[in-house]
């Protein structure tokens, strides 16, 4: 599938373009550690649009930064957009997501359409966690995450020579994946091979990384949205508290919660399949 590179001021961003001319244009912005391909299933679901998809800094093909943060991870993919002529419709997933509202936010109608799958906002101000017994074990979750995942590729990513290295090793940092669904074990091995080894250890050593305050955030936003939540019982990340404020702060915004986890195109593709075209067709 066609790849190409736009050089943004401080690293080069790869990304997937079909090369389709059509009057509505769909960017897809993973969520960390994810890479553009993860989103093949809609790309060819939509097809008849013209899309583009991005590997985001330190991610896959993407050049690599010297920190990793919401900002550092959001400047270029902005100046990426921003080189793109006409109309975009968003779809972010996680951190895609965050970084989707803070695109939206600076480029007001050159975003008509927004999806933002689960993004982060399970913290309502920088290093407190909104009160709750469901939040304070969602947030804890997250930092077990980070920490977890720094410890193990900071330990074993240096000794991966190939691709296969990385299936092998992955298989002891998420058995799991590879007993429900061995194939997606496999592409986030491969994808992990390929990421700068520095987003988890910035991610392990500055547990606020992710954060941005989505409510304030929100005031600037003209684009339709739909927010997608998971269940927070179940790994969904989006909590209630915050995205109630930013789509209250959205003049056209939907919230739509799925007993899912946090990957809800996965888990619910029909469903979500019929959420983005009725998002894009309104």
């Amino acid at each position: 599938m066609p790849e190409n590179i736009f050089k943004a001021s401080d690293v080069d961003i790869n990304y997937f373009h079909n090369g389709v001319e059509s009057k509505k244009t769909l960017l897809f912005i993973h969520g960390w550690q994810g890479g553009w391909e993860v989103w093949k299933n809609l790309i060819d679901q939509f097809g008849s649009y013209k899309i583009y998809a991005v590997d985001l800094p330190g991610h896959n093909k993407s050049g690599h930064l010297k920190n990793y943060n919401i900002n550092t991870y959001y400047a270029p993919i902005l100046e990426f957009v921003e080189s793109i002529n006409g109309q975009l419709i968003i779809v972010g997933h996680s951190l895609g997501a965050s970084i989707s509202l803070q695109v939206s936010s600076k480029l007001g109608s050159k975003i008509t359409h927004q999806l933002l799958e689960d993004p982060p906002w399970f913290s309502e101000e920088r290093g407190k966690v909104a009160s709750g017994e469901v939040s304070d074990k969602l947030i804890n979750d997250q930092l077990i995450k980070y920490e977890k995942g720094s410890k193990f590729f900071s330990e074993y990513k240096p000794n991966w020579r190939t691709v296969l290295d990385a299936i092998f090793s992955y298989q002891n940092f998420d058995p799991e994946i590879f007993k429900t669904n061995p194939f997606w074990g496999a592409i986030r091995a491969s994808l992990a091979f390929h990421h700068d080894i520095k987003i988890w250890q910035n991610a392990g050593e500055n547990n606020d990384w992710v954060w941005h305050d989505a409510p304030e955030i929100s005031k600037n936003i003209s684009a339709k949205t739909y927010l997608v939540g998971g269940n927070n019982q179940k790994g969904g990340i989006m909590l209630d508290v915050i995205a109630d404020k930013v789509s209250n702060n959205i003049d056209k915004c939907d919230i739509y919660r799925f007993d899912t986890g946090h990957n809800i195109r996965f888990e619910k593709p029909e469903e979500y399949t019929k959420l983005l075209n009725q998002l894009i067709n309104s």
